[in-house]
């Protein structure tokens, strides 16, 4: 009927405002089954951050099998706003070929920010929901015997302020204790003091040892667990994962909450930022 004479447009004017008293009944029905009840919970406080700090191991899961879904309910059941991986390959044979940065930021909506490692397939990001302000890479110098290590950084807005977030992996297994110092002083080189900054990571060794010891001794640095707290990280019962903050942040929360879809249990912080 179009650009014919009205009568033959009439039918069609009907039915479409027809259409649009029923859409408009309908979006008034939805409206009152859907209204809030009074119980729905609160958006994020004003300059307080949740943080997960997570090994996800190639997203290799505790069957053996690839499984990066896992991952992603894991750190959706935490409703981080930043996520700093360990592990997290790009094309590895491990993965099976797939980029699980870019995946997962797609998965979660989340903005990727990634640093190589070793050959290059295999590092450490960040995922986040906040503005980024600037962002940064860098790797460690090789030991004799070690895989090239690496950390990745960005600047974040939070509120009227920024934070600094820090993702690294530092070498693994028995008697790598001096590689590890080495590379810790690295990364507390690059960082270079900086306020209102948060470093978490696999650092390879547990409690008191001489590297995790050396990321506060002479710095002002703090380790994120709340009195003390001596949850194992890892499905071995080892604790290897840490977040540290320096002056500015102020850890309120901390939970090692269980996740099959990789060998280590990711670290979960909720903390605020100073000005």
């Amino acid at each position: 009927a179009r650009g014919g004479p009205l009568p033959a447009r009439a039918p069609l004017r009907a039915l479409a405002g027809g259409a649009a008293a029923l859409a408009l009944l309908l979006g008034t029905v939805v409206f009152t089954v859907a209204a809030p009840d009074g119980t729905a919970k609160a958006g994020p406080v004003p300059g307080q951050v949740r943080l997960l700090s997570y090994n996800i191991e190639d997203a290799i899961n505790q069957k053996g099998r690839l499984d990066p879904e896992g991952v992603a309910r894991t750190i959706e059941g935490q409703r981080a706003q930043v996520v700093l991986l360990q592990e997290a390959s790009r094309g590895s044979l491990l993965s099976g070929t797939a980029d699980l940065g870019v995946w997962l930021s797609r998965r979660l909506g989340m903005k990727l920010i990634w640093g190589p490692a070793a050959d290059g397939q295999f590092g450490n990001a960040i995922l986040t929901s906040l503005p980024v302000r600037s962002s940064g890479t860098g790797r460690m110098q090789k030991g004799d015997w070690s895989q090239i290590r690496g950390y990745v950084w960005a600047r974040l807005a939070v509120g009227g302020s920024t934070m600094d977030v820090w993702s690294t992996r530092l070498q693994g297994g028995d008697g790598q204790s001096k590689e590890r110092s080495r590379e810790v002083a690295a990364l507390l080189r690059a960082w270079g003091g900086a306020p209102r900054t948060v470093i978490g990571g696999d650092f390879g060794a547990g409690p008191g040892s001489p590297e995790v010891t050396g990321m506060t001794d002479g710095t002002d640095l703090r380790n994120a667990a709340l009195g003390g707290d001596a949850s194992p990280t890892s499905v071995d019962g080892d604790r290897t994962d840490y977040v540290f903050g320096s002056d500015g942040v102020l850890f309120t929360d901390y939970d090692v909450p269980r996740s099959g879809a990789s060998g280590h249990y990711p670290v979960a912080v909720t903390l605020r930022i100073g000005k």
